[in-house]
């Protein structure tokens, strides 16, 4: 259950900003989802609510995604229904259920860099810009570094179209992924994402460089060199030798769906 002493309720950005500043063990409201499975009792929290973040819209070069706007707002926008193939509805729609995907918000989806997140791996492949309050605009491999306690504002997405792939691996519907990843083929180069290793997503940066330079000649292999060059581990939801055996065969099936 989520318990607090006090709420904070920020009517801007920047007031919310310095809120989390002042008080740095505060966590950050938005759907609270996960704050919820939690048992601690926290001083404060920082209600996003009042912040006017909810939109998703389609401007002429991208599509901008407020911090607050749900998984379910994201998987209704039909724009981004047909964008890439639809790989950023595809990269939530298997979250839970539709209740919870109606109360999740994009925001903290991104915010809080789970290791097992379906989405980031899509945001990775179709080049995703982040917005924060401090730190100003910044791509999502720049963000995933990111450590400053900052707000995050926007999800910002370039619009344009290149084959995208994403796969999220769960032992049965609605349970937690024990692996995900994500593709895109942009002219003659690939890049190959993987996360829920159980660790945040990475770019499997050999085996992209190997597709790009031989293509499906080199699939086998590079599928292998995948299941080799990032750390692989194990928790509650798989072993780390059943993690690898089963990256091989989703880099098999992600390159050749980008690749028809």
């Amino acid at each position: 259950m989520l318990a607090f002493l006090k709420v904070l309720q920020p009517k801007t950005v920047e007031e919310a900003y310095e809120m989390a500043v002042k008080n740095k063990t505060a966590p950050m409201l938005a759907g609270g989802c996960w704050l919820r499975l939690g048992r601690r009792t926290w001083p404060a929290v920082i209600d996003m609510a009042g912040l006017d973040l909810r939109y998703v819209r389609e401007e002429d070069n991208e599509f901008v995604i407020g911090a607050m706007a749900t998984q379910g707002d994201v998987e209704r926008f039909e724009p981004l229904q047909r964008f890439c193939g639809g790989a950023v509805v595809h990269g939530v729609k298997e979250i839970l259920g539709v209740q919870f995907r109606n109360m999740a918000t994009m925001g903290g989806s991104v915010a809080s860099k789970f290791g097992f997140s379906d989405i980031i791996p899509a945001l990775l492949a179709v080049h995703t810009d982040i917005v924060t309050y401090k730190g100003g605009r910044m791509s999502m491999k720049d963000y995933m570094n990111y450590r400053e306690r900052d707000i995050l504002v926007e999800i910002r997405i370039p619009k344009r179209e290149v084959p995208v792939a994403v796969e999220a691996l769960r032992i049965s519907r609605g349970d937690f992924p024990y692996l995900t990843g994500s593709i895109r083929r942009d002219d003659t180069n690939y890049e190959v994402y993987i996360g829920t290793r159980p660790g945040v997503p990475q770019l499997a940066e050999k085996a992209s460089a190997l597709l790009s330079e031989k293509g499906l000649d080199a699939l086998a292999e590079a599928a292998q060199i995948a299941s080799e060059e990032l750390v692989y581990q194990k928790n509650s939801h798989a072993s780390k030798e059943y993690r690898i055996e089963m990256a091989k065969a989703m880099v098999r099936r992600l390159v050749k769906e980008v690749a028809q």
